[in-house]
């Protein structure tokens, strides 16, 4: 009996997304602060993020909290809805971009997100 092609294209799309969500991914967090800030996701360890600079935490797709504080001492916090549709993808792993402001935080489009990530390196 002979395999279908529908069925093996399926089977190698199946492989291809899990190939692509067992890549690492990232929440890229560009500060463009004059000085260094503190953030934590989901309650877990703060990281910096450099005064005109940028970290990244390793995250999965879905729901999550970032706290950030200020060099100031300004405290906010913001639910990000990390979906996989909208993940920028380079070198291997998988990203989302936040951009830390003195108040509040910008959530990057994938096309911003692109040109901050690969400009960082």
């Amino acid at each position: 009996m002979k395999p279908r092609l529908g069925s093996i294209a399926t089977g190698i799309a199946v492989l291809a997304a899990s190939a692509a969500m067992a890549a690492p991914t990232l929440l890229h967090i560009a500060s463009h602060l004059p000085k260094a800030a503190k953030a934590s996701l989901d309650g877990g360890k703060p990281v910096t993020a450099p005064g005109f600079g940028s970290t990244v935490v390793a995250v999965t797709a879905g729901a999550h909290v970032l706290k950030v504080t200020t060099s100031t001492g300004a405290t906010y916090q913001q639910t990000l809805d990390l979906k996989a549709a909208t993940l920028m993808r380079w070198k291997g792993k998988g990203y989302w971009c936040v951009n830390l402001l003195e108040h509040s935080l910008e959530v990057y489009s994938t096309e911003d997100c692109e040109e901050d990530v690969t400009d960082a390196g």
